[in-house]
């Protein structure tokens, strides 16, 4: 069957099954007997299952840590992963994050676009290979993440247990093909045990890879007139007197913390704010100095880490989330870093930088970059597949910021399934963002494209 025919007859159904995924809450919560990563993605989970069994493929439950559906030979296959689990939805929505609707020619939800949008039209993709009886000289793995958003546990829970793909593709970054990564560092600062400070309740952010659109703080009462006179004209603070003390809410702009440039850090604008209020004395106000200063920049320059590498983009880091804990102030760091350090190096850069400022780092977690050659066969073949799909035959390979399932995988990049060119209207928002919003037009071209990309990875030897 032609390519275009098939997608525009499924058209209806893959917009369907879209909102059948957006349309449940799938944020990583407390396990459950069945569910590790809760009840939400679990019954997420196997919805997608259902999906993919409708759609012809035999489908396998890995005691819920992961699940995928296959098609074809099973000792030599190729593989594609995308994730149904989500960030936490945030604040500012126009619409219900969980039901998913039209607007403007897109899907909108969270989840839309990263990644149950993607995902369900590279399912629909291998659906084209079964309804049409395709010879396959490789199989399909359709592999259903679960974990991709909190850590991905899931692949590595797979590769104990299940055979990895001889190539595979991840399709929740942008085309085209992303074939390296940043390396990516992760820790809670947390500060020296604050006694009798003025801050009484400190909340800034809701994941470790988004730039925090909201951060408050409850501070004593006794605070209010030097709060309210900092706070006049600021009109990204809010400030209010209740019987349980000050309150003080600062709002700033969420974005991933790939692209951390395109947020405004609200953990930074809290902070700032009440370093200048006077109402912080001693250590605590020094404490709060501290993460004013390594969230004011998003390039790293506080801890020294600002150095090109001549091959990635510039290192970022976030403080993505702000807390009180044990009369101690916990920022939660998110780094990507470029190949001009060591995982080593960076790790210590940031604890020489937190100790001299009387922190220690805890909850460590630092996943080195990767890089797959460019002359690879399934890196050039996923190029001209796409750069002759979009008129653009000497498209090259790219190197991320963000960190996908690739990462986990040998063999592995990240291929679409957004583009990067696309204009969306000025309401909708991206993934991690409020008013998330998947082109739904431009979905449809990419399911031809991972169709013609799954035909074609038949024909070289990888």
């Amino acid at each position: 069957m032609d390519i275009k025919k098939f997608v525009a007859d499924n058209e209806s159904n893959i917009k369907r099954d879209i909102k059948r995924l957006v349309n449940i809450k799938s944020v990583k919560s407390a396990a459950m007997p069945g569910a590790p990563y809760g009840k939400g993605v679990r019954d997420c989970q196997l919805e997608a299952m259902k999906i993919c069994s409708e759609l012809g493929m035999n489908v396998t439950d890995c005691d819920g840590h992961i699940a995928f559906g296959h098609y074809g030979r099973e000792d030599r296959f190729l593989g594609i992963i995308g994730h149904i689990d989500v960030v936490p939805e945030g604040s500012g929505w126009d619409s219900e994050p969980y039901r998913c609707i039209e607007r403007d020619g897109c899907l909108v939800g969270r989840g839309a676009s990263d990644n149950k949008g993607p995902f369900v039209i590279t399912a629909y993709a291998v659906k084209y290979l079964i309804e049409n009886n395709i010879p396959l000289n490789y199989g399909i793995r359709f592999l259903i993440g679960l974990d991709e958003e909190s850590g991905m546990s899931d692949i590595a829970y797979y590769k104990r247990r299940y055979p990895q793909p001889v190539f595979t593709f991840t399709p929740d970054f942008h085309f085209p093909v992303g074939n390296g990564e940043k390396g990516i560092y992760t820790a809670d600062l947390v500060s020296q045990q604050l006694e009798d400070g003025a801050i009484l309740e400190l909340t800034g952010g809701v994941v470790t890879n988004a730039v925090a659109d909201r951060a408050s703080a409850l501070l004593k009462r006794e605070t209010y007139d030097l709060v309210q006179r900092a706070a006049q004209g600021r009109e990204e603070i809010a400030v209010e007197l209740t019987e349980r003390g000050v309150s003080v809410l600062a709002t700033g702009r969420a974005a991933h913390a790939a692209m951390p440039e395109k947020g405004v850090n609200a953990n930074h604008l809290l902070m700032q704010f009440l370093c200048e209020t006077g109402a912080l004395q001693g250590e605590e106000a020094a404490a709060a100095q501290f993460i004013k200063l390594a969230t004011e920049h998003f390039d790293g320059r506080a801890f020294g880490i600002n150095i090109p590498d001549g091959r990635f983009e510039p290192t970022t880091i976030i403080g993505g989330m702000l807390s009180l804990r044990d009369n101690r102030l916990v920022l939660n760091v998110n780094c990507r870093y470029n190949t001009a350090l060591s995982p080593e190096e960076l790790a210590l850069h940031i604890a020489s930088t937190a100790r001299e400022n009387r922190f220690e780092v805890q909850n460590v977690s630092n996943s080195p970059y990767f890089y797959l050659e460019p002359d690879h066969p399934g890196v050039r073949a996923l190029c001209s597949i796409y750069g002759e799909a979009v008129g653009e035959p000497d498209i090259q390979p790219m190197l991320l910021s963000g960190g996908t399932y690739a990462r986990c995988m040998d063999n592995a990049v990240s291929y679409g399934a957004t583009f990067h060119d696309a204009v969306k209207p000025s309401w909708a928002g991206n993934g991690h963002m409020k008013n998330e919003a998947y082109d739904f037009t431009k979905a449809l071209r990419a399911c031809e494209i991972y169709i013609e990309t799954l035909l074609r990875l038949q024909e070289i030897s990888l």
